[in-house]
């Protein structure tokens, strides 16, 4: 395990292309992180543009309870790997028990 985390090091501590100079440092907790997360990846995953397209109707089902939308089980898998799509998830879900709260 260790050589494929020191290759995984020296892939990514390489300069990046767009900038000259510029070093990412990857600590081994990081490394862990990366490693964790491409077990994790799955075949029929979804983009966060994907996500993002269908979070309103997520939402809309876990609000009413109703009929479960049939990506929701990738888009969960989605929200359990990507902080960003759930911060868009949180900020949609404030941004409707605001306007709940409104009327």
């Amino acid at each position: 395990m260790s050589s494929v985390i020191d290759t995984i090091r020296r892939l990514l501590e390489r300069p990046a292309q767009s900038e000259p100079g510029v070093v990412v440092p990857l600590d081994d907790p990081s490394i862990d992180r990366l490693l964790h997360l491409l077990c994790d990846t799955r075949d029929d995953e979804l983009s966060c543009d994907e996500v993002f397209i269908r979070l309103d109707e997520y939402v809309d089902c876990l609000i009413s309870h109703g009929q479960v939308v049939e990506s929701q089980p990738l888009i969960e898998h989605h929200l359990g790997l990507c902080a960003d799509c759930r911060d868009e998830l949180r900020a949609l879900q404030r941004a409707l028990a605001r306007a709940a709260a409104d009327d």
